[in-house]
């Protein structure tokens, strides 16, 4: 039917040349021809194309996927399987039944292994396999061997090629094997040692933890110099971890056999230096490997210092040798009289010791200044850096010009690399010099011992030193302001500025810049401030001045620096800085009320910072260390504008002594008006007591507790009855009323007097040895007649107790030892009473007990003048037999030591009068055990000075102590050395000087001088007696007028109450008689001068006093 069926459905294709549309009714194109045809046809062609590429492509992807799907389902029952098997075996043995079973089940693990997912079955496998006995341990070591013995070989055939990098990384490699035959390893290890490079890679290397015995393989054949060389190229800024891996790995290395080496000796002391503010060298170390404890530990410390493990704590203490540190010396000291680089070497080193580890600090020092164990040279430690010390730019300019020590001390470390070098050996010298005054006799000091080897400096050059130290001290202190680098604007140099330092006021951005400043580093040495330069120079200063004023080597004005004063102004400046430092002083008291005390610096503050969790525990943490900077801030801030302070608490010998008296007593004035609202005097006290008393306290009871009723006889007992309980309110006046046996009141009112008298009576009473009317002989005399505290009061009144009966822990025993210790703090507290009113009292102390009140100091003072230290020179006043066995025991050829059979004992004579027993003390544990040898002759006498001059008598110097600086601030007293202090105490020990007491005489009744000027007659025979008698006499009389035979330092015109004389009738058969209350002497109207002095003299010789005319 169809002519034209060819079989097929698809439609014929039509060509159309003609280039007009098929379609009749499609609209015309409008450019037609047969071009657009042929772009047509092409495109069409391109579709089909990549409808083929999609099939293609998509089959592709799915037969892809289809074998992933596969593979996955593959692995997993692989792990699967081998999951089950494990979980069958595993908790067999621990280990595969046979290598067979092993490398099965690893090679099933190989099948599927992949690392993200498959790490852990890893590691399974192997806890197991080492657990497994192999069999084919052998021919694995084999393998490692020949492995390294490759490795070597390539090492050595590089040669010179070897970079920095590739040791690096080869070593790097190395140090991860584990178990590996330790004869090819050090082969391996040494290989490429034999470049340059080489030693900077293993530098490098050295900065992590390592195995100790990695490092014990390497360390026989390792070239220090180049492994010294190579640290040098290291990378200066590391960090602490790195520095201290670096120094243990280090000293490991090199070993005690090359620690004399220069280049070992610099690294060490960089590498020390660098750290000293950063690690704590004396704590307990770690017990942990070093992998382990570099990971979890010093990994986490943040801010603190950081500890030390066993491996690092080992190698430190290595370097603390006896025999390396005292033959440090034994180098070229032929040249004497320059700086050496032996010299400024040794000196580095040293001082690196001494900061790093400071509870050996001594010990080094002992060690250095007994000098080398073979003798090479007679010059000691301290003579051989005082020598390079003297030829140092540096010293020179100082000890020439005290103005040009601020630019020595801000040097930067860029452009000061020789006056670091010259500082270095300076600060050394001044340690040595430091730790041998502590141990020198005054005998040797002087350069009067027969000691063998000379240690101390001239006389002469000691002057020098002491110029150099007060130019030094002086610009430390006075300077401090400019030194701390607060440069404090005009704005805030006033009262403005103290608002920054004292609470919660709003700081401004300069203020706070200036309050968050760092201690200066010296002259840019690391780790070495100017606080440490100011308290070695500090206490370096007061020991030769206590020197002096024991031996009077030095002029009399050298130590005063007044030339850097404007003397006129300097007492309202010192009173306006003490006003300034009472308000810091109580803000301080404030951080101290609301410190956590569990919370400290440290390794261990810094750990649990990290470790906990609780925010209020932080918070306090965070708030403890604002504190802390607070303080800091507080304590530059007193440094920088209070100047002279500082200088009159440290160094008071630059002023001059009356002028510190003055200062001394405008302070305790300034003291009145604070505590008293403004009424220094006493009656207008209580009278405002009795319109304003404080805390709601009825007047008439605030009053009472300052009235005592005191009987003759028993002033001392009485008075710390009714007045211990005062406490600091002692300070304010006190009304007393005498009694006699049978309670009746004296006649008299107390206007001051009959304080003067109390005071005077208790102190007699309590500080005679002799007295029978005390129950305790609470102070004794040396053979001087030098009062201090009676050494054995204790142990005597425990050893009455226990004759007794009592026990030392019985609660009865402990009440009676408190009660002793509050007399003694009471005897303190009336002591500084009479300092506070200045009233002058009869009694010598001895001088090493006033030491002990001027070293009180303080938390203002240097940080080596924080309390008294026992030296062997103080035992020449308290016990001169004593002092001479010591001193020849300490000058006694080394073989006849031991000839003296002493050990480290000392025996003490205690208990009652008449029955006192012999106690036998040990001065060191064990030290019954413990012979007295050539070698701890000097320990022994050190440990024999403390404990007769400090620890003997530790309990009762203490309580007197602390009454005293309840009345008198210690660091007022700090202002004067003993002498001072005795004549601030007693007065004046120079001639009485009559005409200045003439001019400051009172006189009344019929002496009272009239309109005409004129001097009644007896007066006048009084004066002229008093100018003809010796004046030894005139102490007696003055002494029978005021109770002491001194007068006031600044004059008579200071006596309170006033010198006065007053007639007591007209019969010239009666003799002289005194109110020593007021000062007052009862002169009848003698008519001639014979018969007045004879009559004086003997009144004053028989004792006549108080209310007996």
């Amino acid at each position: 039917m169809y002519q034209t069926f060819s079989g097929t459905s698809r439609r014929p294709r039509q060509v159309n040349l003609s280039g007009r549309p098929s379609n009749p009714f499609a609209a015309s194109s409008p450019a037609g021809g047969p071009q657009s045809a042929i772009a047509s046809a092409q495109q069409d062609r391109i579709a089909r194309q990549h409808q083929r590429d999609r099939i293609q492509a998509s089959a592709r992807i799915q037969r892809v996927w289809r074998g992933h799907s596969a593979r996955r389902r593959t692995f997993q029952t692989w792990r699967t399987i081998w999951d089950n098997l494990e979980e069958r075996r595993g908790n067999e043995d621990g280990g595969y039944a046979s290598e067979d079973d092993s490398l099965r089940q690893l090679r099933r693990l190989l099948l599927f292994y992949q690392p993200k997912a498959d790490v852990w079955r890893l590691t399974w496998y192997g806890m197991r396999q080492v657990a497994t006995a192999s069999q084919a341990a052998t021919p694995c070591v084999g393998m490692d061997r020949m492995l390294l013995n490759t490795l070597s070989f390539a090492a050595r055939r590089c040669g010179d090629t070897f970079t920095a990098q590739d040791a690096i990384a080869y070593y790097e490699a190395l140090t991860a094997l584990k178990d590996a035959p330790s004869e090819p390893l050090q082969g391996a290890l040494l290989a490429p040692l034999v470049s340059a490079q080489a030693y900077v890679g293993l530098a490098v290397l050295l900065a992590g933890p390592l195995d100790p015995t990695m490092l014990n393989l390497l360390r026989s054949s390792v070239d220090t110099g180049a492994l010294c060389d190579g640290l040098g190229q290291l990378p200066e800024r590391q960090s602490a971890r790195s520095r201290l891996w670096l120094l243990g790995n280090l000293v490991c290395l090199v070993g005690p056999a090359k620690s004399s080496y220069p280049s070992y000796i610099i690294a060490v002391a960089r590498l020390l230096g660098s750290l000293a503010e950063d690690v704590d060298f004396d704590s307990a170390p770690i017990d942990v490997d070093n992998v382990s404890f570099d990971s979890d530990v010093l990994s986490r410390v943040g801010t603190g210092l950081l500890p030390l493990n066993t491996f690092l704590q080992k190698q430190t203490t290595s370097l603390i040798d006896q025999d390396s540190i005292r033959n440090l010396l034994v180098r070229d000291q032929t040249n004497t009289g320059t700086v050496t680089n032996d010299a400024q070497l040794l000196a580095g080193y040293a001082l690196t010791l001494l900061r790093c580890f400071p509870r050996k600090a001594d010990d080094i020092r002992m060690w250095l200044y007994l000098g080398p164990t073979r003798r090479t040279t007679d010059l000691g430690a301290t003579r051989y850096f005082w020598s390079a010390s003297k030829s140092t730019s540096v010293f020179s300019t100082i000890w020439q010009n005290s103005r040009s020590v601020i630019g020595l001390l801000k040097a930067s470390a860029q452009s000061a690399t020789e006056q670091r070098d010259d500082w270095t050996v300076i600060l050394v010298f001044l340690e040595l010099y430091t730790f041998l005054l502590k141990i020198m006799d005054d005998e040797e000091f002087m350069g009067k011992s027969d000691g063998r080897r000379s240690s101390a400096i001239p006389t002469n050059d000691v002057a020098e030193l002491v110029t150099f130290l007060k130019n030094l001290g002086f610009t430390l202190y006075f300077n401090a302001s400019e030194l701390n680098g607060a440069d404090t604007p005009a704005s805030y140099a006033g009262t403005q500025s103290l608002s920054r330092h004292f609470g919660n006021a709003v700081v401004s951005e300069p203020a706070k810049s200036a309050t968050n400043t760092k201690p200066l580093a010296l002259a840019g040495l690391p780790g070495l401030t100017v606080d440490y330069l100011k308290g070695l120079v500090t206490g370096l200063l007061r020991a030769i001045y206590e020197r002096d004023s024991r031996r009077h080597f030095l002029p009399k004005n050298h130590w005063l620096m007044t030339d850097r004063f404007d003397m006129t102004a300097f007492i309202p400046g010192v009173v306006a800085e003490e006003e300034n430092r009472h308000l810091v002083q109580d803000q301080d008291d404030q951080d101290i009320e609301f410190e956590d005390p569990d919370l400290d610096d440290g390794p261990e503050a810094a750990a649990f910072t990290y470790a906990t969790t609780s925010y209020s525990a932080a918070l306090r943490s965070q708030q403890q260390r604002e504190r802390q900077q607070r303080k800091a801030s507080r304590r530059r801030y007193l440094e920088s504008v209070a100047p002279r302070l500082e200088i009159l608490q440290n160094m008071p010998f630059f002023i001059p002594f009356t002028t510190r008296v003055e200062i001394f007593r405008q302070f305790v004035r300034l003291d009145q008006e604070k505590r008293r609202n403004g009424y220094v005097d006493a009656d207008l006290w209580r009278q405002s007591m009795m319109f304003q008393p404080p805390n709601g306290m009825h007047p008439r009871d605030m009053l009472a507790r300052h009235h005592a009723k005191i009987r003759r006889k028993k002033e001392f007992a009485d008075a710390f009855d009714q007045f211990y309980q005062l406490g600091a309110d002692l300070k304010e006046p006190i009304q007393i009323t005498f009694v006699d046996e049978f309670d009746i009141p004296e006649a008299g009112i107390d206007g001051g007097g009959v304080t003067k008298e109390f005071l005077t009576s208790v102190i007699s009473q309590a500080f005679d040895p002799n007295n029978e009317n005390i129950d305790h002989q609470y102070f004794t005399e040396t053979e001087g007649h030098w009062l201090h505290p009676s050494p054995t009061a204790v142990e005597d009144l425990k050893a009455r107790y226990r004759n007794m009966g009592l026990r030392n822990d019985q609660p009865a025993m402990r009440a009676e030892v408190k009660n002793l210790l509050q007399q003694y703090e009471f005897l303190g507290r009336i002591i500084g009473k009479c300092l506070y009113e200045g009233i002058l009292v009869d009694v010598s102390f001895a001088g090493y007990f006033l030491k002990k009140w001027a070293l009180t100091g303080g938390a203002n003072s240097a940080p080596m003048e924080s309390g008294y230290r026992a030296n062997i020179n103080d035992l020449k006043q308290l016990d001169d037999g004593l002092y001479r066995g010591l001193l020849a025991l300490k000058n006694a050829p080394a073989e006849q030591v031991e000839d003296f059979g002493l050990t480290f004992i000392v025996d003490d004579l205690v208990g009652p009068e008449g029955a006192k027993q012999v106690i036998e003390r040990e001065l060191v544990p064990n030290g019954a055990n413990m012979p007295v040898t050539a070698e701890n002759r000097l320990f022994y006498i050190n440990r024999m000075s403390w404990y007769r001059l400090q620890g003997q008598s530790a309990s009762q110097t203490s309580a007197f102590l602390k009454g005293l600086s309840s009345i008198v601030q210690p660091s007022w007293l700090s202002m004067f050395n003993q002498s001072e202090l005795q004549t601030l105490i007693g007065g004046a020990a120079a001639d009485i000087d009559v005409a200045d007491l003439r001019r400051n005489t009172l006189y009344g009744g019929t002496y009272v001088i009239g309109d005409d000027g004129r001097e009644h007659p007896s007066i006048a025979l009084f004066w002229s007696v008093m100018n003809q008698i010796p004046d030894a006499e005139r102490r007696k009389v003055l002494k029978f007028v005021t109770s002491t035979p001194r007068g006031p330092l600044l004059g008579f015109g200071q006596l309170n109450p006033r010198f006065s004389i007053r007639d007591s009738g007209s019969d010239e058969g009666r003799f002289p008689t005194t109110s020593t209350c007021v000062n007052l002497l009862k002169l009848p109207m003698y008519r001639s001068e014979r018969v007045l002095r004879e009559k004086l003299l003997a009144a004053v010789n028989s004792g006549a006093g108080f209310d007996l005319s």
